[in-house]
């Protein structure tokens, strides 16, 4: 197993940051009652300990509190070993090789996940449609390929991220959520679309990323072709809002995920730098 996190990570970067720069928070806040899919465990915030009460010396007091949360709930980002298929990840793996034990995965663990840095495009929907999202909406090939005529085609090494405008029913779990109504995003074309341009990383703004139509639909092609078979990690539950608003298309992004012994995923705080 290959450990990136305390080590260091030789790679090439298409990057130039000089000069003023706006950064862009893509993360959701954390908070108690956040939104949730049912199948991974909600997040907890408590104060273990409050100002006052037991303080040090000359009136100075510490506060410190205690969290608790699933690793995909929030704006986070999947370890390749959170999905298999026939028993197997990324780099034909058997996920099964200690993965069901209490120390999480041996194979495809989000500790193996190297930071993800370089140039970012955002496929901004309701402006590509032209209107709200429906469930009904997907991103396959026509879809990108209509974005991306007369802009920058992602190059490898790219981050590309879906925005689909459903971060507005973030305060509306059930609706976010859309386990009663399906969910828009990248169609299993759209996702070999842009695997056949050797990106790096792609998200989106919904809890699942990929086109849920209809919620009877229970399988994963889409993080099975990027997890399992392609080894390109998929961000979720990112908010892209104000980078729509801006009207950026293009910008460098970086994100990392903690150092999470076995983890099937990780909470991240993505960012996405333009120039001024």
């Amino acid at each position: 197993m290959t450990h990136w996190s305390g080590s260091f990570l030789d790679t090439e970067l298409d990057i130039t940051l000089k000069g003023r720069v706006r950064v862009f928070d893509l993360a959701v806040r954390l908070e108690n009652g956040m939104a949730r899919h049912p199948h991974h465990p909600p997040y907890s915030f408590a104060m273990a300990k409050t100002h006052g009460g037991h303080g040090y010396r000359d009136g100075v007091s510490a506060a410190m509190e205690m969290i608790a949360m699933g690793a995909h709930v929030g704006t986070h980002i999947d370890a390749l070993g959170h999905v298999s298929k026939d028993g197997m990840t990324f780099g034909c793996r058997d996920v099964l090789m200690g993965a069901e034990g209490l120390g999480g995965l041996d194979a495809g663990s989000i500790e193996e996940m190297p930071p993800i840095i370089g140039p970012g495009y955002l496929v901004n929907g309701p402006e590509l449609f032209g209107r709200d999202l429906t469930p009904a909406d997907s991103f396959g090939p026509r879809e990108l390929e209509q974005w991306f005529t007369g802009r920058t085609i992602p190059a490898p090494g790219s981050i590309v991220l879906i925005r689909t405008g459903w971060m507005k029913y973030w305060a509306d779990s059930e609706r976010y959520i859309g386990l009663s109504t399906g969910l828009p995003g990248v169609t299993l074309e759209g996702a070999q679309w842009l695997s056949a341009k050797s990106i790096l990383a792609t998200g989106s703004d919904t809890m699942n990323y990929e086109h849920k139509p209809s919620s009877a639909i229970i399988n994963l092609p889409v993080h099975v072709h990027n997890l399992v078979e392609m080894g390109i990690p998929i961000m979720e539950s990112m908010d892209l809002e104000e980078l729509g608003k801006a009207g950026v298309s293009e910008f460098t992004f970086i994100a990392t995920p903690l150092r999470i012994g076995g983890g099937t995923g990780s909470p991240i705080r993505p960012l996405a730098i333009v120039p001024q």
